[in-house]
Parts: C-alpha cells; structure tokens; sequence
C-alpha cells in the first residue's frame, strides 16, 4: 500500500512539474511574440566613449534582451546621420527613429528643459539634476506640454558631472577668467560667463577641440568626463576644477508618431527600461569622473587649485530665482513657477 502511495505521490509530482515547464515556456513564448519586429536607427552627436552613450548602449541591450531579440538597435554615432543642430528635425520627421540631441541647443523650443538641461551653479551633482528632470518628466504639465508640443517623446535622461574649464592656460582665480574665449552652449552658460568676464563662444561638443587646436577658444567648459573622452589635454592641457555644477545633459527621443505607431508591450518595455538605465547611470558617475581624471593627468593634464570659489558662488546664489524672472519675462510665468518650485523640491529632498 505505501508503495502504490508513494508511486502515486510521486506521479503527481511529476505531472505537476511538465505541466509546470510548460506553462513557463509557454509564457515565455507569449512573452517573446508579444513583441512585434522592429530594427530601430539611433542617431547620436556624440561618441559613443560617453559614460551617457554607454547607458544608452545598455538601454538598447535591455530591449533586446527582454523582446527576446525581436526589437534591434543601429547606432550611429559622432553626428553621422546628421549633426548636433539638425538631430530634433531628423527626430520630428521620423527620418530616424531615435535621436540623442541636445534641448538647449534649441532654446526657442526649450525654454522649460533648458532649466535642468544647461542651468550653472544649481545643481551639486548629477544625481541631483536627473532627479529633478525626471520628477518634472513625470509630474509637471508644463513641461510635458513642450515635449509634446515639439512633436516628440522622451525615451531616456542623463546627468553630467560638475561642469569645469579645460585651458591653454592656467585658471586659478576670476581675474583670470577675464577676456577668455570660453565654449558654452544654450543661453544661460554664456550669462554667467559674461558676468565673469570672460567671452562666451557657443559651438557644440565636437567642435571643441579644433577650436582649442586652431587658437579661436581660450577654454573650454565641460565636465572632467567630457573634456576627457574629446581628449582635450592635447589642446588645452590645464584642468580647472572651477565647479560652475551639474545639468540634467542631453535627451533622447522618438517622434510622438513614432511612439504611438508601436503596439502597448513595446510602449511598456520602453517605459520599464528608461527605469533601468537610469540607475544604470546613475551608479557609474563618481567610477567614470574618476577614470577620467586619471586619464587627463596620463595624458598631460596639469590639474590646477581655482582658489575662488566661495567668490564664484557668492556672485550667483540664486539661479533659480534669475531663470524664472526670465522665463516669465518670455510670456511664460506660470510655467517657469512650476518648473521652480519642483525643482527646489528635488533640490531640498537632495539636501536631506
């Protein structure tokens, strides 16, 4: 008797298991055809060496890997499908699937990103800044209305180190700030600049480097990653650590048309993954800014002490304060308003 039980037991055991793989391969073969075909064509204006190209590498990996290899990603890097200004129309148009472009260097479109986007003296770290692009993604109706009324939707976020000046010569203190030709990009990198003193020359990422090469630049205005990865130590071989803050950097996109065009399970999955590539991202800045660093001194780079910091602080203690009176002067108080007092919120969460 107990070993017709115990057959029996152990039949049922057995029945339990195959049907139990079954099911599983069954939903994973539900999951997988849930997923339509699709080859997608990433543009991008910068090099894929970026610590924020390589989370995008890993957003791409993350599709793959959990559409069961049914959605593809193209990159194409350094401007090769178009450059850093033409990006945002390639994206509108759906001419390429995905773009990777820089809002601020759009301002007229952008004036609310632009606050997370390019704002100096604001933001501590990266963290900081993403954090508060993200909440305002999620939770403010002024900046979802400029997204989608540029026609597109955002797929994914980054941050960027503390923004510093690489130089031909040394910059130690404001004074020496005065008259320099200095990179920077969008609206309000050039307003501090000019309070500085120094002569704002906006030019995109790529072009850095022969302007250093060629004489037409004095500075250039980047995080250690940035100003490591363009190889500027070759040009302009002393690394201020001048903090002038984090930004929220560069975003990605599809068109609006695009986006709905893809059935809900993919929608999701892009949804899901912005998740995931935004901690990805997050828990690699102090490992890549140190990388670099390293790698700038390897390579020339002479760091240089600036001694005026506390000075430079003094001189903008309230950015915040300045972007809103600007952006209400444009005809957009309410707005800015909001896009204010979220980003305080995050900030004074930060601070915590």
């Amino acid at each position: 008797m107990d070993h017709i039980q115990r057959e029996e037991s152990m039949r049922t055991v057995f029945t339990a298991a195959v049907a139990a793989c079954a099911l599983m391969t069954a939903s994973a073969a539900l999951a997988q055809e849930e997923y339509p075909e699709l080859s997608l064509r990433w543009a991008h204006f910068a090099p894929n060496t970026w610590g924020a190209a390589q989370a995008e590498e890993k957003f791409a990996e993350i599709l793959s890997e959990k559409s069961g290899g049914k959605i593809k990603v193209q990159f194409f890097w350094s401007g090769s499908l178009g450059g850093a200004g033409e990006l945002m129309e390639l994206g509108q148009s759906g001419a390429v699937d995905v773009v990777s472009f820089v809002p601020t260097y759009h301002p007229a479109q952008w004036p609310l990103i632009g606050l997370t986007n390019s704002l100096p003296m604001t933001f501590k770290d990266p963290i900081t800044a993403m954090n508060a692009q993200d909440y305002q993604i999620k939770n403010n109706p002024a900046v979802q209305a400029e997204i989608a009324g540029n026609g597109l939707k955002l797929l994914q976020i980054h941050g960027l180190e503390p923004y510093r000046l690489q130089c031909t010569s040394p910059i130690e203190t404001l004074e020496d700030l005065k008259g320099k030709r200095i990179r920077s990009f969008g609206e309000w990198p050039p307003y501090v600049l000019n309070e500085l003193g120094a002569v704002p020359v906006n030019i995109t990422l790529t072009q850095m480097y022969e302007a250093l090469q060629r004489g037409t630049l004095d500075c250039a205005y980047n995080s250690y990653e940035n100003a490591g990865f363009m190889k500027l130590s070759e040009v302009a071989p002393h690394f201020s650590d001048i903090s002038f803050g984090s930004i929220a950097a560069y975003s990605v996109f599809t068109s609006i048309d695009t986006w709905n065009s893809w059935p809900e399970s993919v929608q999701k999955l892009f949804t899901e993954t912005y998740e995931e590539a935004k901690a990805y991202e997050m828990g690699r800045f102090k490992e890549l800014n140190d990388f670099w660093i390293d790698d700038a001194v390897k390579n020339g780079a002479k760091l240089v002490t600036f001694k005026d910091q506390d000075k430079l602080d003094a001189m903008f203690p309230d950015m915040l304060a300045l972007w809103e009176k600007s952006t209400c002067d444009k005809g957009l108080c309410e707005e800015a308003k909001s896009v204010v007092a979220d980003t305080r919120k995050i900030i004074e969460s930060s601070a915590q």
